[in-house]
């Protein structure tokens, strides 16, 4: 049977949190109001996240360095005021659209949008409309554009999307709506030299069971999906299509189907971790910023933001061979354990430990964003103090 040597060396949390949920009271809403409270959520505030219905999906870990934050006042034509947030990320994954009445219940949350957002209202033939255009590349060579329109009554829909312009090396391409009515949308084709869309027009007519306008032929999208797909080069900046490279567009390596919930935690690199309810596990993965080399396993907390980054490394190297930190901190009995000081670094804490016994040697790296810290630093001690080498 192992032994385990138990490494209790999380001492830089304060003891004692008052844990106590308050439940966040709707608010008589107005454009502050409601920015401070999206402000919140992004920072990884459970409680306004609930109350703006989940905006923020803290199945990614918590990110607050977005390009834009926008809060808009809507008044529709039914003498409704609504209220928009924009959320513009450097990643997509992260981007947000969503609409919300005067009560802050949620009418509509968008998460599929790309690149530089911008939004406007437009009425037209008895509709009042939203639309928000994206502008972002595509393989890297690809200037593509994208118009999407919400129908805006009782309710909220998106009932139109499409490109609006491809820009190549070789030619531009543009899609420009000529009409819009109730029953249908009518659009202009053309290209700065003559091509196959030159001076074509296509019909999107309103599907009352779908509530979106739908094109038969699809002309201008599939045109552009087949100059997407003839460019065989590999992007620097990876596509999202899935959960695998929407980790890794935030930073994340991993092979195959590792990631998985994780609890109690016995590995065969040689040690022990317990973990609360709602942690992730993510094998076999390379931490950015250090040695591609250096491979571990990475825990993450979604609802905190937080990560635990933990691989063995050789007897002979030190942690600063991988960090840029001093570890200047020793402990020293059975084990020798050897500490950063928390460092901040933008939005986040991190501190790095080095974790010796006799032929085992691990580096641990704990980030977690400050405004959750407090919250949450019980649950890091005890999860850190759980830390154990197998003998």
């Amino acid at each position: 049977m192992s032994k385990f040597i138990i490494i209790a060396f999380f001492i830089l949390f304060a003891a004692g949190c008052n844990n106590t949920v308050k439940k966040t009271p709707k608010p008589q809403l107005n454009e502050n109001k409601l920015k401070e409270f999206a402000a919140y959520a992004i920072n990884g505030n459970r409680n306004y996240n609930d109350t703006l219905s989940g905006l923020i999906d803290y199945s990614l870990p918590v990110n607050s360095n977005f390009n834009d934050l926008k809060i808009e006042r809507v008044h529709t034509p039914l003498n409704k005021t609504f209220f928009t947030i924009l959320i513009e990320y450097p990643n997509p994954a992260y981007n947000r659209f969503a609409v919300y009445d005067s009560s802050l219940n949620l009418l509509l949350l968008d998460k599929s949008l790309n690149g530089i957002l911008r939004m406007k209202t437009l009425t037209t033939n008895s509709l009042f409309l939203i639309e928000i255009d994206e502008s972002f590349l595509s393989k890297d060579v690809l200037g593509l554009n994208r118009v999407s329109l919400y129908k805006v009554d009782s309710a909220v829909t998106l009932c139109f999307r499409e490109f609006t312009s491809l820009i190549s090396s070789e030619n531009q391409y543009f899609q420009k709506i000529s009409e819009i009515s109730p029953e249908r949308i009518r659009t202009d084709l053309s290209s700065k030299k003559t091509s196959f869309v030159s001076e074509k027009s296509e019909i999107f007519t309103y599907d009352n069971s779908l509530k979106k306008y739908i094109s038969v032929d699809q002309i201008f999208f599939n045109f552009i999906k087949d100059k997407v797909n003839s460019i065989k080069r590999t992007s620097d900046h990876p596509e999202i299509t899935d959960e695998k490279s929407v980790l890794q567009s935030i930073g994340i390596t991993k092979d195959a189907d590792t990631i998985k919930s994780a609890s109690n935690i016995s590995t065969k690199a040689g040690y022990s971790l317990t973990l609360t309810d709602g942690w992730k596990e993510i094998r076999r993965v390379s931490q950015v910023g250090l040695p591609d080399k250096l491979v571990g396993t990475k825990y993450y907390h979604p609802e905190s933001g937080a990560s635990i980054f933990i691989a063995p490394i050789s007897v002979n190297d030190s942690a600063e061979y991988y960090v840029n930190a001093k570890l200047g901190r020793v402990i020293q009995g059975k084990y020798k354990v050897r500490t950063s000081e928390k460092i901040e670094q933008g939005k986040y804490i991190i501190q790095y430990f080095e974790l010796s016994f006799d032929s085992s040697r691990y580096l641990l790296i704990f980030e977690a964003s400050k405004y959750t810290y407090d919250k949450f630093k019980n649950m890091y001690s005890d999860i850190i103090n759980s830390f154990a080498i197998k003998n």
